[in-house]
């Protein structure tokens, strides 16, 4: 009996490890329609755990280009006071060179025709020096941005406001296809990226399957 309650614990624990996304990768959807292309595929932004560090959360900006576009200005719209975060600051830039806590314009453009509109948050933004040159316009760009938590927040809770809209993230995109036109994009949810089961858990899977075994027979 006691093997057996052994057994469930470690089930429980297995599942939990596995079920636990690390990452959130969020998709974009074109709020204005100014350029003959739509090209809102194309982006991703990755909300991250960062290793060793619970009071952080990185957003990884990429532009997996195929019509020429650049990401000009990247806005978070989590209220005008963030019940998420308490400061940002960019990390590491790829082939880009932004500056955080400023944008021309200062609010996502079209963002006040949604049925939410879309609102920045104080200083989370974040804009290209020289446009659009400097933006994410390459498969190889990349910006990541870090926020602190406020305390008592998890990365669960960011990965839960990516997915009601609570949180959302904006994109205003410059030189878009031969026209060079600009548009605007928002997030619209988040797919949990799931990581394989670490030594730990499957070391517990195979502790289950051993003591299933071993109960069947006695």
């Amino acid at each position: 009996m006691a093997a057996f309650k052994t057994a469930v614990v470690a089930m429980s624990l297995f599942a939990v490890g596995a079920a636990h996304a690390a990452s959130v990768d969020v998709s974009f959807t074109r709020i204005s329609s100014n350029a003959s292309v739509n090209v809102e595929s194309q982006f991703v932004a990755t909300a991250t755990t960062v290793a060793g560090d619970t009071s952080v959360v990185d957003f990884i900006i990429r532009n997996n280009v195929g019509v020429a576009s650049s990401i000009s200005e990247i806005y978070f719209d989590n209220g005008l006071v963030s019940s998420l975060f308490s400061t940002g600051s960019i990390v590491e830039q790829v082939g880009t060179s932004f500056v955080f806590g400023s944008a021309s314009p200062g609010n996502l453009p079209g963002g006040n025709t949604l049925a939410q509109p879309f609102q920045v948050t104080a200083s989370f933004l974040a804009d290209a020096k020289g446009n659009p040159n400097n933006g994410v316009n390459a498969a190889t760009d990349l910006v990541r941005i870090r926020f602190a938590l406020l305390g008592g927040v998890m990365f669960d809770d960011v990965a839960d406001a990516l997915a009601d809209g609570s949180l959302r993230i904006g994109f205003h995109v410059r030189s878009i296809g031969e026209d060079e036109d600009s548009d605007s994009f928002v997030s619209t949810g988040g797919t949990p990226i799931v990581p394989l089961p670490g030594p730990g858990a499957l070391g517990a899977a195979g502790l289950l399957a051993a003591l299933g075994v071993r109960r069947r027979r006695g």
